[in-house]
């Protein structure tokens, strides 16, 4: 029973640290790269200042400024350390580096951020302490054909496991396994609104104009209320069974299989009707750590036997160094098994292709007995990858037209210097004998290579000892985060009336005392853990209810010509639609994130960087292509609200009617200040709780309700 906790709460496969490093790669790639055209927008100098209050969490942009070359420059350093990640070349080092970056480019900004980009945050730091380039990586291959030399054509078709795959015990495991769990289990934890709970929500999130996407459009007539309820229940229960499904230590195989599954079907719906920018990437690419050995191992074992009878033959020159240098590459690349090494001379037995005599001396060939059929020059390497796990992604350039003969010409090049390119690497040449490297090291450094080796060697021991308890403190800080910032467990404790049961027992000054409840008070310590590098366990998405109306951000712009023209679409701003497909022709999840975070006194301050000034700064090319040469001479702000249709349910649960708004949207100007008679009046707004409100949301209403009561 112990050894099956321990291995499904600490115990992870290599290779699928490998495939999630190679998403994850790819991931914070495209991440950076859909943030390069806003460099100028929200990250540099030259853009809009989005945060007025120096934050607490690490940016490397507080320590080097943000000037726009300075940014543009930590941007392509990004985007070259994430593809370095992505192949697994120095791993560790290229994991740290993208991390920075990535971490540093959304604590910068958060104004456009989501649960997305916290949620990464997280997981580049606790994959961080996992042996990623282990498997299916540049380093592992590297250290493969350093660690075993293939001689001949017996050891290269010897498909025993060169470097198996190899489970790692870790905490950071353990780490990973809450913080999937964690951002959807706190989340349901805080869906206890009306929505949720009487199945509304899908229905309501689908009349937001602001986050539906076209497709969305498209269905949400079609969502009626057993549809809704369906949908709705059905995400809020997956949701609660995560924790189970992932920590439950009998069958887990089966059960994390089931979960990655219906999680990956639940996030591309989601994707496919909403906008949330790369949320359901960052999601889905968390799932390849879930997976297990014996899910890898059927995996394998399936695509070999699926193979086993259609397999190929690859001829090559045994003489050419750097032809049998690449021959051991490609067989650590043929991790199913479908090619076998000849060279036409040692095997009499083996079948071969018609004119391999003539084209033996002149290219390599890869050869298909079972359809009898032959691949010659480059096309052998296109063929070759296609049969390679992924490489179909490629395979198709080298059979282009014009582009095929290209590669061609390169591989000719090749070929008729393939002795001269053997002896260049120092590897056997053609009848050559190979160069032996000069192993005699200089006496003098002798004693400074012995010194470095021992500073690694105690640098490695030392960090074995302080990394577990690091990361014991890491979690046990983030766990604390999670029952902290989630509204959800105070409103579960007010819920379930543990707060009046504790009033009984203690009296009422002690419940009242916040002391007695999650938070940071005696924990400042753990909380600057927490913030600074922005691990915070804040998962609130579409809780308690749905939102229940659009607020839409609409610019009017006055020209020199006296024209008034939105600059976001180069045509007169609407202000009697909510619909995003109409007022935004760049619908980027950034601007959507920041106009919904937008205030009056984003719109009113008029200070350097401010949302005012940018907009009309002559240098600004941003609407370059929708003002016509014309210059902005000032503008107003409006914000568009409007009401979004509600789903009417009786008391006994049916579905009476749909409740359309009865008003036009209702606009409002955001560049005049409010006045102060009007602050007064909304301040001087007494609280007025019903008898038939919902419970309290969290501790403060409690606590500010009972103050009344009293």
């Amino acid at each position: 029973m112990l050894h099956k906790i321990i291995n499904t709460l600490f115990k992870v496969d290599s290779r699928a640290l490998g495939i999630y490093r190679i998403l994850l790669g790819w991931l914070c790639f495209c991440d950076i790269a859909r943030r390069w055209n806003y460099i100028d927008v929200f990250y540099s100098d030259l853009g809009i200042k989005t945060q007025y209050v120096k934050t607490t969490s690490f940016t490397i942009f507080n320590y080097i400024g943000n000037s726009s070359l300075t940014v543009h420059l930590i941007f392509l350093i990004g985007l070259f350390f994430s593809l370095l990640l992505m192949i697994g070349y120095k791993s560790k080092l290229s994991h740290f580096i993208t991390g920075i970056i990535i971490i540093s480019i959304h604590v910068f900004v958060t104004k456009v951020g989501n649960s997305g980009d916290m949620f990464l945050n997280c997981m580049l730091i606790w994959t961080f302490f996992l042996p990623l380039g282990r498997s299916l990586s540049l380093d592992s291959l590297i250290a493969s054909l350093n660690q075993y030399k293939e001689s001949n054509l017996k050891e290269l078709n010897n498909r025993n496991e060169i470097r198996p795959a190899k489970q790692f015990y870790s905490i950071a495991y353990l780490a990973v396994l809450f913080q999937i769990s964690a951002i959807y289990f706190f989340t349901a934890l805080d869906k206890h609104g009306y929505d949720w709970t009487h199945g509304k929500a899908f229905y309501k999130m689908h009349q937001l104009d602001g986050f539906i996407t076209l497709f969305g459009y498209y269905i949400r007539d079609y969502i009626t209320y057993p549809i809704s309820k369906i949908f709705t229940l059905s995400a809020l229960y997956l949701e609660y069974s995560v924790v189970f499904l992932l920590f439950i230590p009998f069958y887990s195989h089966i059960l994390r299989l089931f979960a990655i599954i219906a999680l990956s079907i639940f996030h591309i719906m989601i994707r496919l009707s909403m906008n949330i920018g790369l949320f359901t990437q960052t999601m889905i690419t968390s799932f390849a750590l879930l997976l297990d050995q014996k899910n890898l191992d059927y995996i394998k074992s399936y695509m070999k036997n699926k193979y086993q009878h259609n397999k190929f033959i690859l001829f090559y020159d045994s003489d050419c160094g750097f032809c049998h240098y690449t021959i051991r590459i490609i067989k650590r690349l043929d991790v199913f098994h479908r090619i076998n090494f000849d060279d036409g001379i040692s095997n009499s037995e083996i079948k071969k292709p018609k004119d391999f005599e003539k084209l033996s001396d002149k290219t390599a060939i890869l050869y298909n007995p079972k359809i009898n059929q032959l691949w010659t020059r480059h096309k052998v390497f296109g063929k070759i990858l296609s049969l390679l796990p992924f490489g179909f992604l490629i395979s198709w350039i080298f059979f282009i037209p014009l582009i095929s003969d290209f590669f061609g010409l390169v591989y000719d090049k090749i070929a008729q210097n393939r002795t001269k390119i053997s002896m260049f690497f120092g590897l056997p040449a053609c009848n050559l004998p190979g160069i032996e490297p000069d192993i005699n090291i200089n006496d003098n450094h002798k004693p400074k290579l012995k010194l470095l080796g021992e500073l690694k060697k105690h640098i490695i021991t030392i960090s074995k000892v302080l990394t577990p308890i690091l990361l014991i403190i890491m979690l046990s800080t983030a766990i604390h985060s999670a029952l902290v910032e989630n509204p959800g467990v105070q409103s579960f404790l007010i819920r379930n009336d543990f707060i009046e049961k504790k009033i009984k027992n203690k009296g009422r000054k002690s419940v009242l005392n916040k002391d007695n409840y999650f938070n940071w008070e005696g924990k400042r310590i753990l909380e600057k853990i927490a913030r600074f590098p922005r691990m915070i366990q804040m998962w609130k998405m579409f809780s308690p209810n749905v939102l229940s109306k659009d607020n839409i951000i609409i610019i009017e712009a006055f020209l020199e010509n006296g024209q008034s023209i939105d600059p976001f679409t180069g045509k007169p701003p609407v202000l009697n639609s909510t619909d995003y497909s109409i007022l935004m022709t760049n619908n980027s999840q950034l601007w959507r994130k920041y106009f919904e975070n937008f205030r009056r006194f984003d719109a009113t301050n008029k200070n350097s960087g401010s949302f005012t000034n940018w907009i009309q700064n002559p240098k600004n090319d941003y609407f370059k292509k929708n003002l016509n040469g014309q210059k902005i001479k000032t503008i107003k702000i409006w914000k568009v609200s409007q009401n979004s249709p509600n789903m009417l349910i009786n008391q006994d649960g049916s579905f009476n009617e749909i409740k359309y708004p009865n008003k036009e949207p209702k606009v409002e100007c955001l560049s005049i200040k409010k006045t102060s008679k009007n602050r007064n009046k909304n301040n001087n707004k007494k609280p007025n709780f019903s008898k038939e409100q919902e419970p309290a949301m969290n501790l403060q209403e409690y606590f500010k309700r009972h103050k009344t009561k009293k």
